[in-house]
């Protein structure tokens, strides 16, 4: 296998574990929002910061996926 689709299946890997915690993130503001818990609790305020992380860190690696299966199929 090249090289170049080695690191499209590691990013695509990356990418898939990225987003399940990016989703039990969300799980766990959704949970706080269920339970009533206030939004300036600093449990809330740790769950929507940690959700911002992840989804900053997402967004990122996949454009850098998209990017580069682009750049392997020539689109």
């Amino acid at each position: 296998m090249n090289s170049d689709k080695e690191l499209l299946i590691m990013s695509a890997a990356r990418l898939y574990s990225v987003g399940v915690e990016l989703e039990a993130a969300r799980a766990q503001l959704k949970e706080l929002v269920d339970q009533g818990v206030s939004y300036s609790d600093e449990r809330m305020i740790k769950a929507y910061d940690d959700f911002n992380e992840l989804k900053a860190q997402w967004d990122n690696l996949e454009k850098q996926h998209l990017e580069l299966r682009n750049k392997i199929t020539g689109k």
